[in-house]
């Protein structure tokens, strides 16, 4: 994809440096966590390596009362909302004062926070397409002036239920913005098995509303097409599709493994598309940053992660008794 080229004026530093800082923080807890599962210490990982760069962009561009929808994926989206490292490793060790699940879900797989306004993420891939349309409805109808924001994979866009929550959306002008982090693999399915335009933005048009494509490892082009979109949807204008290419740079889950059907040049090509190392480049070339304060910065959230872990590894479990508290027949 060509280079989109963003100009950056100086007052918007200390907005970009925070948005390097989120993204270290994914990196450090989704590194974290695959050491944890290697070993034994933890169930499960999906993750979100070749995503932060989108996910950061595109909810930085939230206001403090919109609502975010994310996929199972969208560990840095959460971040940038608010959740801290240890609320995250508490759910990884599905303790007690969980507060994502309450200790009662996959890390990541399916949780919620109200306090953050984030709505609940399902592992049915697709479910919160019109679960966000929904949202945004209700927000049109109320008069609250909010905007959702939903993300989710290329995969989930071969499911009906994403045709219905963009269309819905579509037809009632809803302040509603989807994007799709593109990674051009639905598991282990190929973007060219799923869809004969591997182009998710140019579907918008067959559903009258405003379709954007971006590069999803560049910080900046994200997070101003997104800002365009919140802001489109917050005056009225209706929903945007955007399709944000990004590689993963990891397998599916650690319940997967990539080498058995992307060859090493694939993987390889990958890790040289990893918006952490674009986007301090990007700083770096405006001495927003040096190199000593790029590795400080992934060191601090390192060593934090691997504290907030420490320490959620020995908080107390969830009791027996609380097995059905919150569930309803």
């Amino acid at each position: 994809m060509a280079k989109t080229t963003v100009v950056a004026p100086a007052a918007a530093k200390e907005q970009y440096l925070q948005l390097h800082r989120w993204m270290c923080m994914a990196k450090a807890l989704d590194d974290r966590m695959h050491m944890l599962v290697k070993q034994g210490r933890a169930p499960f990982v999906g993750s979100s390596r070749g995503h932060e760069g989108i996910q950061v962009a595109s909810t930085a561009a939230l206001g403090p009362d919109d609502w975010l929808v994310p996929h199972y994926r969208g560990l840095a989206n959460s971040i940038v909302r608010g959740l801290t490292m240890k609320e995250w490793m508490l759910a990884v060790f599905a303790k007690a004062d969980d507060p994502l699940s309450a200790g009662r879900n996959i890390p990541g797989g399916c949780y919620s926070y109200h306090r953050l306004n984030i709505a609940p993420v399902s592992q049915v891939v697709a479910s919160w397409v019109p679960k966000a349309a929904g949202i945004a409805y209700a927000a049109k109808l109320q008069g609250e002036g909010s905007v959702t924001l939903c993300t989710f994979g290329d995969g989930a866009t071969s499911r009906g239920d994403f045709h219905e929550g963009v269309n819905f959306a579509a037809v009632h002008r809803l302040p509603v913005v989807f994007v799709c982090e593109n990674n051009s693999y639905a598991i282990s399915v190929p973007i060219r098995l799923q869809m004969a335009n591997p182009n998710v933005a140019d579907r918008a048009a067959g559903y009258g509303i405003a379709g954007a494509t971006v590069d999803g490892t560049d910080v900046p082009a994200c997070y101003a097409v997104c800002k365009e979109a919140v802001e489109r949807a917050r005056r009225g204008d209706g929903p945007t599709l955007i399709d944000a290419k990004v590689w993963r740079m990891n397998s599916h889950t650690s319940e997967d493994n990539h080498v058995k059907y992307r060859g090493k040049d694939e993987i390889d090509e990958a890790a040289a598309h990893d918006p952490i190392a674009r986007f301090g480049a990007w700083l770096l070339e405006r001495g927003w940053l040096t190199a000593d304060d790029l590795a400080r910065a992934q060191a601090e959230c390192d060593a934090e992660a691997s504290d907030a872990a420490d320490w959620a590894e020995q908080q107390p479990d969830p009791i027996a008794e609380d097995a059905l508290k919150n569930v309803f027949a």
